[in-house]
């Protein structure tokens, strides 16, 4: 597995190369979470140009420090607002996520705002989409009880992108970490509870764009034996 070694962030950081395709603008909701942060780092160490969508302009200098254009994506706010924010998009990731488990919080974000963001790439004329949703999203009746009301929110805007007329792609990652990068997982339709680090997810999000056989489909994801492009195409 080859390796392009990148310094975005000051810390001297190394990301996998899990497949190369042109460089393509793409616009990364959620880009200041645990999560959205490897997926920037990780899309402008392959060339793509980043908007780098967040709440607030509070972190912009760390997105922009990054190599990516900070912009005020709120899902909770005005669609109107994303609509501009994904024009000339080719890809929107969307990596938002509620601060807490609140109920009313989840609701506003993973499901509200995630509807809200898929209906304004919609109208953007955004060809692709990636969303970050959760292991048993699709089936919430078999997932941790403490977690319900976020797999809930999920599943109904994880069926709305299903149903959407994007190029679509669900990833439904297991308890997620803030382990290092391994470069290797397990995806399946269906998966044994599992875990898996922040960085990895990222590399899977970001490896989905190369791989045709994410297309208009979910798939769970685990720590497993696999770098992400060969698991990526070997998905059943």
């Amino acid at each position: 597995m080859g390796v392009n070694p990148v310094d975005n962030s000051g810390a001297g950081r190394i990301f996998p190369t899990y497949g190369t395709i042109e460089p393509m603008q793409v616009t990364v909701l959620g880009a200041t979470g645990r999560t959205g942060l490897h997926v920037v780092r990780m899309l402008v160490a392959r060339g793509h140009t980043v908007r780098a969508g967040l709440r607030s302009r509070g972190r912009a200098e760390v997105l922009r420090g990054l190599g990516a254009e900070p912009v005020v994506a709120d899902v909770t706010a005005d669609a109107a607002d994303l609509v501009e924010v994904f024009t000339n998009s080719d890809v929107v990731i969307s990596a938002v996520g509620a601060p807490d488990p609140e109920p009313e919080s989840v609701n506003l974000v993973d499901r509200d705002g995630a509807i809200a963001a898929i209906r304004a790439a919609e109208l953007a004329g955004v060809p692709r989409y990636v969303q970050l949703s959760a292991q048993f999203a699709d089936a919430p009746d078999q997932g941790d009880r403490l977690v319900r009301s976020i797999l809930l929110a999920k599943q109904i805007s994880d069926s709305v992108l299903r149903k959407s007329a994007l190029t679509w792609t669900i990833v439904r990652p297991g308890t997620l970490t803030d382990g290092p990068a391994t470069g290797r997982v397990k995806a399946g339709g269906h998966l044994e509870p599992g875990r898996i680090s922040r960085p990895d997810v990222a590399a899977v999000l970001v490896g989905a764009l190369a791989e045709p056989l994410t297309e208009n489909r979910g798939f769970d994801v685990v720590s497993g034996d696999f770098p992400v492009a060969p698991a990526l195409a070997a998905l059943d």
